[in-house]
């Protein structure tokens, strides 16, 4: 939906400017608050302003008298203070030529009226679609350049607020109210997450829920530097780390040499030394157990040592070989023996 508002600019002192600053670049608000508005592309807009073959100039009348008749729907006189000839599009903004009535130029050189307004079209979000006309008034709204020379001169205080919060906020220019607003309540809840965050730290420091973050940090210092490990009682985890390799790597060492002494002592097939090595990894207690009830094993043929314990429980080679095949000890060997009555 497009709707119109107006503003005002200062006019210089003087003959009445041939050039006059209508709109600023960018993002604005008025002095009582209207807006935001927005002139996002200049050229557009004048070009849109130019008027057509019916409407070749835009008027410039006293105090919006145009508008507010038609508004308040009662009649009355407009009269021209002066003609927009030309829009032009410049950094700053948009600028129009002015060709002045007689009257209009006597009414500015008594300074009658010291300022001009334009009444321009804009979009629902507050963009600047059209300039219609324009208005002598000396009720301003918008604080604009008065061009006295060919450069432009500033006074230093025509920043929008909405867009100076905008810029702190780190939005792009430009940004509307809603974008800003939006920011300002994430600044707002991301401000509130710090406080609540900084208030649970302050209560498990053990610091009263007003004590500055300088309280906190020194608190913190003070506990890291009595957490420090005491070396009479604590080794670093390096020297953990490698004791455990090297034990493990003697352990690993004595395994081989019991079963190479078991394998010379005829304990053990040759062929079951991988088997005997996974039995002592397993159950070091059970490995030790079983070398001392294994005699060494005989050929064929042969009877058994006096010392053999009874009942037929030591494993001779091929029984063993079907251990090793089967992943099991003797102690498991034989209990399955038993449990199948053999």
């Amino acid at each position: 939906m497009i709707q119109l508002a107006t503003h005002a600019m200062s006019l210089p002192e003087g003959e009445p400017p041939e050039w006059a600053h209508l709109l600023p670049s960018g993002a604005f608000r008025g002095r009582d608050g209207r807006g935001p508005y927005l002139l996002k592309d200049a050229q557009a807009v004048v070009l849109a302003s130019a008027g057509g073959p019916g409407d070749p100039e835009s008027p410039v009348d006293y105090d919006h008298q145009t508008d507010l008749a038609a508004v308040r729907g009662v009649g009355g006189t407009a009269p021209a203070a002066g003609w927009i000839k030309a829009f032009e599009a410049r950094a700053d903004g948009i600028w129009a030529r002015m060709e002045w009535t007689p009257r209009g130029a006597a009414a500015l050189a008594a300074r009658e009226y010291r300022y001009l307004s334009p009444v321009f079209e804009h979009d629902a979000s507050g963009e600047i679609r059209r300039v219609l006309r324009a208005a002598l008034t000396n009720n301003p709204n918008l604080r604009l350049t008065a061009l006295a020379a060919a450069e432009p001169q500033s006074d230093g205080d025509d920043m929008d607020p909405l867009a100076e919060i905008s810029a702190t906020l780190g939005l792009p220019q430009g940004s509307d109210a809603a974008a800003t607003l939006a920011a300002v309540k994430a600044l707002k809840a991301s401000a509130a997450g710090s406080a609540t965050a900084l208030a649970s730290a302050l209560k498990t420091a053990g610091l009263p829920a007003n004590a500055a973050p300088a309280d906190l940090e020194a608190k913190l210092r003070t506990a890291l530097a009595a957490a420090t490990p005491d070396p009479s009682r604590y080794a670093p985890m390096e020297m953990v780390t490698s004791l455990q390799a090297q034990i493990k790597g003697l352990t690993e060492a004595r395994a081989v040499d019991l079963v190479e002494q078991a394998v010379k002592a005829g304990k053990i097939p040759p062929a079951n030394k991988d088997w005997a090595l996974a039995y002592h990894a397993k159950d070091p207690e059970g490995f030790a157990q079983y070398l001392r009830n294994q005699p060494a094993l005989l050929p064929s043929g042969e009877t058994a040592a006096a010392d053999q314990p009874p009942g037929g429980d030591v494993l001779d080679a091929q029984q063993l070989a079907i251990c090793s095949a089967m992943g099991q000890t003797p102690e498991e060997f034989r209990a399955a023996r038993k449990k199948e009555g053999l």
